[in-house]
């Protein structure tokens, strides 16, 4: 697993429930979008407490459509290493029914020396969710395709979805199930929620791959508005590998989106309006 992405579930396996450049945008970022909110996590590695600083940042294209982008990039030593090449992770989502509606969802990375490009599209007209991948600039080559038959959610759209409170009520105590994007098998992502501490409400959360034995463990602390203020798991060799959020004065409490206003029922005359 790329570096990048690691960071990236540790930050954004979040409550409740938590690279270079894109090659092309998505059409719709013609004119340049309304940052919502900007958010800076510091990446610490065993005994090294600045190997990283990665962004997570939400976009309005327009009102009711929105783009979330990660990007992440390597501090001093690490850049000389491959691995820690810059990532970007990307996605697109509609406001509909209440929440954010992932539409597509792009990761791009370096893997043995190529520049890679994912992306998921998904077909809710259709019920279906395809991945395409592309190395190099070439062409995009459709790797798999799935039945879209319920709520499955990116890294990205989960977090924007937990923000929102789209995923209801989770109190101290209470296991969350979340699907998250298929490997094409499906994934399932487990929250527990754990006791509210001084440092935020602490949160556990378990993920297993398609064919692993072992589950892999992540532990994050939610502060008051659902953001993820400290995020760790352990990596081989290394130990600890924590995520901590840089700019908490950033956090946007209110308004994170700028919704259309709700359609007002149509106004009929009563019978004795005719009457009079």
């Amino acid at each position: 697993m790329c570096a990048g992405r690691i960071c990236l579930i540790i930050i954004l396996l979040l409550l409740r429930l938590a690279p270079a450049t894109l090659a092309a945008g998505p059409a719709t970022l013609s004119a340049a979008p309304e940052i919502r909110e900007n958010l800076e996590y510091q990446i610490s590695l065993g005994p090294w407490s600045d190997v990283a600083r990665v962004h997570l940042v939400l976009k309005e294209l327009k009102p009711g459509h929105y783009l979330a982008e990660f990007s992440g990039a390597a501090q001093g030593m690490w850049r000389l290493l491959k691995r820690w090449l810059p990532e970007r992770y990307q996605t697109e989502m509609l406001f509909r029914d209440g929440r954010l509606q992932p539409m597509v969802y792009r990761e791009e990375f370096q893997e043995k020396g190529h520049k890679v490009l994912k992306e998921y599209r998904f077909d809710y007209d259709h019920s279906r969710l395809t991945l395409w991948r592309q190395v190099d600039g070439g062409k995009k080559i459709k790797e798999w395709e799935v039945p879209l038959t319920g709520p499955v959610y990116d890294l990205l759209s989960l977090f924007y979805n937990v923000r929102l409170g789209a995923l209801g009520p989770t109190p101290g105590g209470a296991t969350l199930r979340v699907m998250v994007l298929p490997n094409p098998k499906p994934q399932e992502l487990v929250f527990f929620i754990g006791a509210a501490t001084d440092q935020g409400l602490k949160v556990m959360v378990n993920s297993r791959s398609p064919g692993a034995v072992d589950e892999d463990q992540y532990f994050i602390f939610i502060g008051p508005e659902r953001v993820p203020t400290l995020a760790w798991t352990r990596v081989t060799l290394f130990g600890k590998l924590a995520g901590r959020l840089l700019n908490p004065g950033d956090i946007k409490k209110e308004g994170l989106l700028t919704l259309p206003p709700p359609l007002l029922p149509s106004l009929k005359p009563h019978a004795e309006d005719h009457a009079s």
